[in-house]
């Protein structure tokens, strides 16, 4: 069985698309897949492209853990901006169609896997397994383009009308769609597309994480980061670390900081960059309890979460997002440390159901300080959660179990 994977984001980019899909991409080639990753140059979030990267050709390919990875040339621009980051998109989309058309050193795929976001990726994926008589399956990350209306990104016109069309479109090509949570499938489902071809395979952390998430607490690196941040080990520390986009909403971590300022005892950082990260820096000025830092890389972040008392995990208040589960809830709990959760819908209930967070409404300023003080104060009840999180990962959200499910998924499609 070979796999192509299209997917714009993949390692040595950092976030959830990249952590998902290396991780899964381990598990299937641990099952006797053969899989190719068709990807784009390293730029996101930042569009700056790694050192490492610079000076490349514009399409060539890399090994990462036995895996050939191609990269495809696409336009480069931050984050940030909607008509650098829709040539972003596109250009990546007509790069790998292009490049793919005809057969170069890739065999033949039996499946074509393509990952949201960017969903017009996708339509490169069908394109090429309509040309190679390969199956398609289109993994739905995001549900585009409904959120960007809620967003105010978008506005009833052409331009939504043309995209719904073009979803709809593929969603009906699609010989199977995965989705990341049973709210998408459900909502794919109820504008009439059938329900056999749905499948649900959620985020996780890869086993090789699951096992590196502990170590740093274990080996002192959690105390070799308190001293070279200056940080004192009295100092009680609230994180955020991820993206600082305007789905996140930071301005309500700020918020119950300016609350919790009288609390000397207390430092929220909020660790990452994104297309709102200056505007939230603006909005902080004169609260004194928070800090700014930049990304870190992937295999960085254990040490962050494992030193942080409690970590945060928020999106904005619009009903769409009652549909997902953000990654970093997974990664937390791997880490086997607490959060308080500013969620509402499927993500809300499995983070209480994990036992890990104490979950509040999103964008609800008070009782997102009164639920941090809750805990600030009782470290018997954060180790308590702590544990209960890893043990509530390791029973359903490894790679290695789902990376199984999705297999399962690519047999039956090839009968």
């Amino acid at each position: 069985m070979h796999v192509w994977l299209i997917t714009q984001y993949y390692p040595p980019e950092i976030g959830a698309p990249s952590t998902r899909l290396s991780g899964l991409v381990r598990g299937w080639r641990q099952l006797g897949v053969e899989v190719t990753v068709l990807t784009g140059i390293p730029n996101h979030p930042e569009g700056v492209v790694p050192e490492a990267y610079r000076g490349k050709p514009a399409y060539y390919t890399e090994s990462q853990d036995g895996v050939p990875v191609h990269r495809h040339w696409l336009y480069v621009t931050p984050n940030k901006g909607r008509v650098g980051r829709l040539m972003n998109l596109l250009s990546f989309m007509a790069s790998v169609w292009w490049r793919n058309r005809t057969l170069r050193t890739a065999a033949k795929p039996d499946l074509i896997v393509a990952s949201s976001p960017n969903f017009f990726c996708a339509v490169a994926g069908w394109l090429l397994a309509k040309r190679y008589g390969a199956k398609f399956v289109f993994e739905v990350r995001d549900l585009w383009p409904a959120i960007f209306v809620q967003m105010n990104i978008l506005k009833p016109g052409l331009v939504l009308t043309l995209l719904e069309r073009l979803e709809m479109f593929l969603y009906r090509k699609a010989d199977a769609i995965v989705t990341v949570t049973r709210s998408f499938a459900r909502n794919i489902a109820g504008r009439g597309i059938a329900q056999d071809k749905l499948g649900v395979v959620f985020n996780g952390v890869s086993d090789a994480d699951y096992a590196a998430a502990v170590q740093p607490r274990q080996s002192g690196a959690t105390t070799q980061l308190r001293a070279k941040l200056g940080l004192s080990p009295l100092t009680k520390i609230v994180l955020y670390i991820g993206n600082h986009g305007e789905s996140q909403a930071l301005t309500q971590v700020i918020d119950a900081a300016r609350l919790l300022s009288r609390r000397t005892d207390t430092l929220f950082l909020l660790v990452g960059s994104g297309a709102e990260k200056q505007k939230l820096i603006d909005y902080a000025k004169g609260v004194p309890n928070i800090q700014f830092l930049p990304s870190v890389s992937h295999a960085e972040v254990w040490a962050y979460y494992q030193m942080a008392d409690i970590n945060l995990v928020c999106l904005k208040n619009i009903p769409d997002f009652a549909m997902f589960i953000p990654s970093k809830m997974f990664e937390i709990m791997a880490a086997e440390s607490c959060a308080v959760a500013a969620l509402q819908g499927e993500g809300a209930e499995l983070m209480q159901e994990s036992g890990a967070a104490l979950v509040v409404p999103s964008e609800n300023a008070e009782r997102f300080a009164e639920a941090l003080n809750t805990l600030l104060d009782d470290p018997a009840r954060r180790s308590q959660m702590a544990q209960a999180g890893r043990a509530y990962v390791a029973k359903h959200f490894l790679h290695s179990t789902l990376a199984a499910q999705y297999v399962g998924l690519f047999k039956k499609l090839l009968g």
